[in-house]
């Protein structure tokens, strides 16, 4: 069966694993290297000038600029990651995509390979075209490492910029929002508190200092007292949230345990002050280790944006909130208005048969062709 150019874009992007490699990948197939060389070449075919930026050994950002025809009116970036979660319990083949009833299947089609063809696709049509966006700097930045901690756009923006990136007016980050524009979404602060005790003969625990006990307080409090002071509200995104995720301490069930400890994953709000919660964290509870895994603060670009105005206006869709992270929040931290967009469910993103609606695809395709050719 033929398929259209943005889906058959699709399908040899889904072919070449980019699984990330940390964790428990599920393959040995990981790394972002030949997918990022893969859009270097069609980047180049296009005519775009192309730069690779190596955040660690085999995983690279890859970044491709249209240029004005004259004088940028303004520089946008697309900007899509590259890496994929693990293919672990799979019961589809995670790198042989297959059309079936107007789905593809295969790992990343979703979340968030879909939108890295489609817009491609949309630089490439644009680049054929005489449209007004060649009047903009339009860049596509394939970012590695969005699926562990955000580690490729963190580089881009925190470390000696390449020398392709100019500066950004805005970022669309690409991620399964089924063709709504998340112009909001919360920030995450997760983190792992250790108690200390002193461990003894169960039999005679008076003599001893029981870790676990310190930690059941403090997991009490962010059950029931954190979430109680929990009260702001934003419009789109309702309330921060806490979860407690890993809890792990003793060593035998006769033995007054010395250490507990539990990793927690906090969700906030655009505006929340995590340095302010950590120390008022460490003054409540006294001497308790804390160390912070991931700390990244939230999204809120104004639905009234221009840009935000004029993607609408290309794809019809709402602005919304999200309660998940995306590489937008890190753009925004650095001085970039962002929003994240594309096709695809995040209902199906790290499936164990993850797909993506073919129309929805080449749809996305075509809202941003007209989004880049239209840019006023």
């Amino acid at each position: 069966m033929k398929h259209s150019g943005v889906i058959q874009l699709l399908r040899d992007l889904v072919a070449i694993p980019s699984v990330n490699p940390q964790g428990d990948p599920g393959t040995d197939r990981t790394g972002e290297q030949e997918i990022a060389k893969f859009i270097a070449s069609f980047l180049r075919r296009i005519g775009a000038d192309v730069e690779m930026q190596y955040v660690e050994p085999g995983r690279p950002n890859v970044i491709g600029r249209l240029g004005a025809r004259g004088r940028a009116r303004r520089a946008i970036a697309l900007g899509p990651h590259t890496d994929t979660v693990s293919v672990r319990g799979m019961t589809i083949q995670p790198f042989e995509p297959v059309v079936r009833g107007g789905r593809l299947y295969g790992r990343g089609s979703s979340d968030t390979k879909a939108n890295v063809a489609a817009f491609l696709w949309a630089m490439k049509r644009l680049a054929e075209s005489r449209a007004d966006g060649r009047d903009n700097d339009i860049y596509f930045i394939g970012l590695m490492g969005e699926e562990s901690g955000n580690d490729g756009v963190k580089y881009l923006m925190g470390h000696k910029r390449p020398k392709l990136l100019g500066r950004l007016d805005f970022a669309i980050v690409g991620e399964p929002t089924e063709m709504d524009i998340v112009n909001a979404h919360k920030g995450s602060l997760w983190f792992r508190i250790a108690t200390r005790g002193r461990s003894c003969h169960g039999a005679t625990p008076e003599r001893g200092d029981n870790a676990i006990y310190k930690m059941g307080r403090i997991v009490d409090w962010l059950e029931h007292g954190l979430a109680a002071q929990l009260t702001r509200r934003h419009p789109l995104l309702g309330r921060a949230t806490v979860n407690v995720g890993t809890i792990r301490g003793g060593s035998k069930v006769n033995i007054v345990p010395a250490r507990c400890e539990i990793e927690v994953d906090h969700r906030t709000l655009p505006g929340d002050d995590h340095a302010k919660f950590l120390r008022q964290l460490r003054s409540r509870f006294g001497r308790i280790e804390i160390e912070v895994i991931n700390d990244n603060s939230g999204l809120d670009t104004p639905a009234s944006h221009p840009m935000v105005v004029q993607l609408r206006a290309a794809s019809g869709g709402r602005c919304v909130g999200a309660p998940w992270f995306s590489d937008g929040a890190i753009f925004a931290r650095h001085g970039v208005p962002a929003v994240a967009f594309g096709a695809g469910s995040i209902a199906q993103a790290h499936t164990r048969d993850e797909f993506i609606s073919v129309p929805q695809a080449e749809r996305c395709a075509a809202v941003m062709e007209n989004f880049l050719a239209n840019l006023s």
